[in-house]
């Protein structure tokens, strides 16, 4: 079952700003290290459009479990290969509202990132 649903959608001049005035401290502010060292290995020109889907991601994160950027480590939502999960005490929190499973997805396209996240369970607790 269906227990949230997030979007998001986020201008990657916004992370060109960022990373332009404060370099690589923006990026290790966000993401869990090992997220961070998979972007920064990457194309720099598309790093902009790569955080911006990254943030877009959390944003929808929250929204769908319903307490925005609030309440939770943007460092435990990890995001790799097209594949979202909880660490920690995030997954701890999850487990306890009986949310079972992540799915997101991020696009970049016109100058945006666009991000949607689902999140699924049994609110029962009987799966």
């Amino acid at each position: 079952m269906i227990l949230g649903l997030g979007t998001d959608l986020c201008p990657p001049a916004r992370w060109a700003h960022l990373i332009e005035r404060f370099g690589e401290k923006a990026i290790h502010r966000m993401l869990h290290p090992e997220e961070a060292a998979y972007l920064l290995k990457g194309n720099r020109q598309r790093l902009p459009e790569r955080l911006a889907g990254r943030w877009a991601l959390r944003e929808a994160f929250g929204k769908a479990l319903g307490v925005g950027l609030d309440g939770w480590s943007w460092k435990e939502l990890r995001y790799l290969d097209g594949r979202l999960w909880a660490e920690g005490a995030l997954a701890d929190q999850l487990a306890a509202r009986k949310i079972q499973r992540l799915h997101g997805t991020v696009t970049h396209e016109a100058g945006f990132a666009l991000a949607v996240v689902i999140l699924e369970g049994d609110p029962q607790g009987t799966n």
